[in-house]
């Protein structure tokens, strides 16, 4: 029987997941570094007794409703004193769409690296759509989104000096990541790129019943681009991989250098 995906809708969150739980071990520690909301994880401990799940969101309103959602669950979520006392020595980090609102990356880098076992792997996953906002003529309910999201990026540099880190986003270019890989002591074992925008937009539309048939059909095709059409181009957007125009998801398997 072919293993459920989850987080349908967003391929690279479902590439890592279904890497994670193919996790032969009787028991395996996983840690959600800025977990947001929680995502699909109450269904995956339901269906995964072998993991032992903790979380640490920063922000109070998400971590609120973390905490609600995983009531009831065996996951640990962890306040700030916790998060910075004794290392988690997780085997698996995931941490989705979260480097591009640090502000302190390199304190958020030192921290992953405490965090990770010897032996494990951290996937650091970000996302570069947030700054790819687009005006339609012809869509304009659509605008007020995009202006309120470009107008946040235009003021990236002034949220901290406001004392609103909360609000801080920032495109993080290759170059950047590779400095702050190297700089915490990580080695990169692959990198990928994911989430076509148009297959993104075309998960909304796919009924229930078809969304795992059409996740497997999304993650194949993203596959074999990874594999047979990854070149170096032009860079674009702090990016020279050319799957950067069209996928604005990279994730990156670190482990202790």
């Amino acid at each position: 029987m072919t293993a459920r995906l989850y987080w349908v809708g967003n391929a690279a969150k479902a590439r890592v997941m279904a890497e994670v739980l193919a996790d032969a071990r009787s028991a395996y520690r996983v840690f959600d570094y800025g977990a947001g909301r929680g995502g699909d994880w109450p269904e995956i401990l339901s269906a995964h007794p072998a993991i032992d799940l903790v979380c640490y969101e920063p922000d109070p309103e998400s971590d609120r409703d973390l905490r609600s959602r995983m009531a009831g669950t065996r996951a640990r979520i962890l306040s700030e004193a916790e998060f910075q006392a004794a290392s988690i020595e997780a085997d698996y980090i995931v941490s989705f769409s979260v480097l591009e609102h640090v502000f302190d990356k390199p304190a958020y880098m030192r921290d992953a690296r405490r965090h990770l076992a010897p032996t494990g792997v951290f996937h650091l996953n970000y996302d570069d759509g947030h700054f790819r906002t687009s005006l339609d003529l012809d869509e304009l309910r659509g605008w007020r989104t995009g202006l309120a999201v470009t107008a946040q990026n235009r003021l990236a540099w002034l949220w901290p000096r406001l004392n609103r880190v909360d609000r801080y986003q920032a495109r993080v270019p290759a170059a950047e990541i590779m400095r702050l890989v190297d700089e915490a002591g990580f080695a990169i074992a692959s990198d990928r790129y994911d989430n076509l925008g148009s297959f993104k937009s075309l998960a909304k539309t796919v009924p229930a019943d078809q969304a795992q048939e059409f996740m497997r059909f999304w993650l194949a095709t993203e596959d074999e681009l990874n594999k047979r059409f990854r070149i170096t181009a032009e860079p674009r957007m702090g990016d020279d991989v050319n799957l950067w125009r069209e996928m604005a998801s990279r994730t990156l398997a670190l482990r202790h250098a």
